[in-house]
């Protein structure tokens, strides 16, 4: 599969517990082993967030040029690239700290760039590697996760995770 479509997405982009609204978080993940993100897919079939899967670099470079995502996970390595090429390449599309009112997903006040993280974008590995961590923070994200990445993603990038009842995909 080497193009993205969203899993679940609600036709009013809302998700709510108790008649509170809240917007529905968008996530790209960018990983060709789908099968290590069960969570989020059954997170996104109940409309808690909308979920955009690229199996490469190409279908993840097409996506960001038409949509703004809350999250991006990108996989450290990808069928037709590194994912640290996919970083410098996306580098422009993915800055979630600007502001780009004819794009979907996060807007932020001019007034208080400067208190917000720079980058939801985080590298997912197999494996802990040290070389790879120092060259993920090198590059700008905000984070470097080894594989099984949670929901509590939403948490670390400044977001309310959903409430739900998902547990976490069982490791292979």
């Amino acid at each position: 599969m080497s193009t993205s479509e969203p899993i679940s997405s609600n036709h009013d982009g809302v998700a709510g517990s108790a008649g509170q609204a809240q917007r529905v978080r968008e996530i790209v993940i960018v990983d060709s082993a789908i099968h290590h993100y069960a969570d989020f897919v059954a997170a996104a079939r109940k409309g808690l967030i909308g979920l955009h899967f690229c199996a490469d670099g190409r279908a993840a470079m097409r996506m960001a040029k038409r949509f703004r995502a809350d999250v991006w996970m990108v996989s450290g390595e990808l069928p037709d690239m590194s994912g640290f090429d996919l970083l410098d390449m996306l580098a422009e599309d993915i800055e979630q700290s600007s502001v780009d009112p004819l794009r979907s997903g996060s807007s932020v006040s001019l007034g208080h760039l400067d208190e917000l993280v720079k980058s939801r974008v985080y590298v997912v590995a197999d494996e802990y590697r040290i070389e790879d961590e120092q060259r993920a923070l090198a590059a700008g994200v905000a984070g470097y996760r080894v594989r099984p990445v949670t929901l509590d993603i939403l948490t670390v990038a400044g977001f309310e995770a959903p409430a739900t009842s998902v547990a976490p995909a069982q490791r292979s």
